[in-house]
């Protein structure tokens, strides 16, 4: 007996109507949440792209700031 036919559970009464309504709340709030952990997945992929190119430009400006100094270094011995 599928759970989103209500007129099924009409036979067991309000109860019946009762439990049936609770069972498709509940199949409601596991759905939505299925499709917002989707939401959340994406934006974490999405910040994590960015944390990666911000790390990566970082990077690059230690690592040219390291040849200054060297250069500076160089120069003054």
């Amino acid at each position: 007996m599928p759970i989103d036919r209500i007129d099924s559970w009409a036979q067991f009464g309000l109860p019946g109507l009762v439990i049936a309504a609770l069972f498709m709340f509940i199949w409601f709030l596991v759905k939505e949440h299925k499709a917002e952990r989707q939401e959340w997945i994406a934006a974490y992929r999405e910040q994590s792209a960015l944390m990666d190119d911000r790390q990566r430009e970082t990077n690059g400006v230690i690592r040219e700031l390291v040849s200054v100094v060297r250069e500076s270094n160089a120069r003054m011995r």
